[in-house]
């Protein structure tokens, strides 16, 4: 079973690493700064066994979604998950994100950017919303509401090149072998943050874009959902947008990119 590193155990894994390779602690601590914290949200069966004794739901995908009564969603529109936003571990995100109440996904993980994203208040008095995902009686099961639970973890950027670090590209100059070392310890982070829940669901964090990298564009990552993590395919939806739109919950303004 893969163990649970706190983010700050993980820093201290990389720092670790780096003082194994010989590396200046400046470099090393470069690298340290890119590091993100995210949130996972996955099954039962993908939970580190230090979490399950005391494992507790925060979130359930597909299923029905419960809005409040006046949004106009199009019912050809999936629900995708539910956030019950006071069972996310607090502290451990560096996005602002809401403490109470549940944030609601809907959105077509196929190849249209159509989807919805809003905060739903604690006591908000609520409606069914109507799905076509619906399974009929002689369909398979496989849209039925299931339970997510959080995994605190780490992120990198994407694509991650030490060249692309100043302290270690000017520590490498024209040295192959400091260059070498260097790929070594960007090796030896992604090793580190390989974890088999990585794949799940993402909160905050670096996006696990396939493509070029939202945040070179200014964006950030509100959340990730893998089609496989729902419904089964292999498109991700990511929800993105500016810090600022994310801190004061303008999720109206998010935008949905699919990638497949």
């Amino acid at each position: 079973m893969t163990a649970i590193l706190t983010h700050e155990a993980t820093r201290e894994a990389v720092r670790d690493a780096g003082r194994t390779l010989g590396l200046p602690e400046p470099v090393t601590e470069a690298f340290v700064r890119l590091l993100r914290p995210c949130v996972y949200l996955c099954p039962y069966a993908m939970l580190p066994e230090e979490l399950r004794g005391a494992a507790r739901p925060a979130a359930r995908s597909a299923g029905p979604a419960q809005l409040p009564e006046g949004h106009e969603i199009p019912a050809y529109i999936p629900h995708l998950l539910t956030i019950d936003c006071a069972a996310v571990p607090t502290g451990v995100l560096d996005i602002d994100f809401p403490t109470d109440g549940e944030v609601v996904i809907l959105a077509e993980i196929t190849d249209q950017d159509e989807g919805y994203a809003l905060h739903v208040p604690r006591e908000t008095e609520t409606v069914e919303h109507p799905s076509r995902e619906q399974p009929g009686p002689d369909a398979p099961n496989q849209f039925a509401s299931f339970p997510l639970y959080p995994v605190p973890g780490t992120t990198l950027p994407g694509r991650l090149r030490w060249s692309r670090v100043p302290e270690a590209a000017g520590y490498a100059g024209e040295d192959a072998e400091r260059g070498v070392l260097l790929d070594t310890l960007t090796e030896r982070m992604e090793s580190i943050l390989a974890v088999r829940w990585a794949h799940e669901i993402q909160l905050g964090g670096y996006a696990p874009a396939w493509h070029d990298p939202l945040e070179d564009q200014g964006d950030i990552l509100f959340l990730s959902i893998p089609e496989d993590a729902v419904f089964g395919g292999d498109c991700i939806t990511l929800v993105l947008g500016t810090p600022e739109q994310i801190a004061e919950r303008r999720y109206e303004e998010l935008e949905f990119r699919v990638e497949s």
